[in-house]
């Protein structure tokens, strides 16, 4: 993947749902300065492009500040919804080609994903259950998709590439993040209407890997999302990470690539229509299809979200609901299709007036 090369018309919701950043930063605060070799923000960005693979392993830390005061409206909901809220923390074990491992560990049960080139486990001790896929083709971009949810650099990859055009990027003071010195590289937008008001990337200076991203929104000057490691080892992990055999009396379901694609990808699968974008860079705005509403509204509950929504009237005199968090903003159109976007309100109204909805 050729890394930070300009993109557009990825949506930003889908990198800031992968990502997760307030408490990172009492590490960053505390560390003392390294005297490093001055680089310009394009230096820094080229040595990231031109860096080569490496292997390690560390303790990441993804969290979410995204729902801010409404997440404990949304806690009610219950342990069987995934919410984009919260720290968790999470092993990285990464090898040489696709071998990756990630291990969730808390006080009930241990999760497990395990990714060679042969094929992938997905453990879980509380249900002693894992399921198995056998990629009968080389790696494929369901296969991707394990690594990049989880990987700084490839998140950074991701936002640099679709937001470089349109932001002043700055390298800011030198620090230390998990022990490693590190230069820092700030992008802020060069348009209005973000919700964003700047996105950090801390680089390793050695590697040149991406320790941290953060993402700081309008409405805060604490992160509301980041993805970073507190600890982080550049040698290469024993191979006996990347190995898995069920448990005696594990039930095991084989899952094909198909189905795997779905879970992990499942515009691209088929499963959901696509998504239509508009605009480019911080004024991304995309409108999603009436049936991924209607799959939150399944998942969440329709009475915790009209507790979320508050009515805006466009300038057609149509009836839309708006719902707001501290980074994505939301507005259900009349026709039953969603806007969304790290955006103002305003920029959704204008683009739903702008789609006569």
């Amino acid at each position: 993947m050729a890394r930070w090369k300009y993109r557009f018309g990825i949506p930003l919701v889908g990198a800031a749902v992968a990502l997760g950043a307030a408490s990172l930063t009492p590490a960053l605060t505390n560390a003392q300065t390294p005297l490093l070799q001055p680089m310009s923000a394009s230096q820094l960005v080229a040595a990231v492009i031109g860096a080569a693979p490496v292997q390690y392993s560390g303790q990441l830390q993804i969290t979410s500040n995204i729902l801010g005061s409404d997440a404990s409206l949304l806690s009610s909901v219950g342990q069987g919804v995934a919410l984009p809220e919260g720290t968790s923390q999470v092993v990285v074990y990464r090898g040489s080609g696709p071998d990756l491992r990630l291990q969730m560990v808390d006080a009930q049960s241990e999760r497990d994903l395990y990714v060679t080139s042969n094929g992938a486990w997905l453990w879980n001790s509380s249900t002693s259950s894992a399921d198995h896929v056998t990629f009968s083709q080389p790696m494929s971009n369901t296969s991707s998709a394990f690594a990049q949810s989880t990987n700084p650099t490839e998140i950074a990859d991701a936002l640099v590439g679709r937001l470089a055009p349109t932001s002043q990027l700055v390298v800011g003071a030198n620090t230390y993040v998990a022990g490693h010195a590190a230069y820092t590289l700030t992008l802020t937008p060069r348009q209005s209407g973000s919700s964003i008001s700047s996105i950090r990337v801390f680089i390793d200076a050695k590697n040149y890997h991406v320790l941290n991203v953060s993402v700081y929104s309008v409405d805060s000057s604490a992160p509301v999302l980041a993805m970073g490691y507190q600890s982080i080892s550049f040698t290469d992990p024993s191979s006996a990470n990347f190995s898995f055999t069920p448990p005696v009396g594990a039930s095991v379901k084989t899952v094909t690539q198909s189905q795997l694609q779905t879970m992990f990808d499942p515009m691209n699968a088929g499963s959901l229509s696509k998504p239509t974008v508009f605009g480019a860079g911080w004024q991304s705005v995309v409108e999603l299809p009436k049936e991924t509403f209607t799959q939150m509204t399944k998942s969440i509950g329709s009475k915790t979200l009209a507790e979320l929504e508050t009515p805006v009237t466009l300038a057609n005199g149509n009836t839309a609901n708006l719902i707001h968090t501290e980074l994505v903003n939301l507005l259900v159109l009349p026709n039953g299709s969603t806007l969304v976007g790290a955006v103002e309100p305003a920029v959704l109204e204008t683009d739903a007036n702008a789609l006569g909805l």
